[in-house]
């Protein structure tokens, strides 16, 4: 006899890799946003050194840490 899982807890296991899942996507899309933006305003202002796109990318790694920090408190 075959030892089966019940629906609810696939369920679960289902919900919990879209949480998580949605979780990184949307950690990678701030930090993408981040750091296009400090690149695109490097380039607007034609600078040498890519200070803004540093920043900012550091910014966004620091502030979607803490925003997934949260999200995942939260539950």
């Amino acid at each position: 006899m075959k030892n089966r899982q019940s629906p609810k807890n696939n369920k679960n296991k289902y919900d919990a890799f879209i949480r998580y899942s949605s979780l990184g996507f949307e950690m990678m899309i701030m930090i993408v946003a981040g750091t296009f933006l400090g690149y695109k305003i490097d380039q607007w202002m034609d600078n040498e050194f890519k200070g803004f796109t540093l920043g900012l990318m550091v910014l966004s790694v620091i502030g979607s840490i803490i925003y997934a920090t949260r999200k995942l408190l939260k539950k």
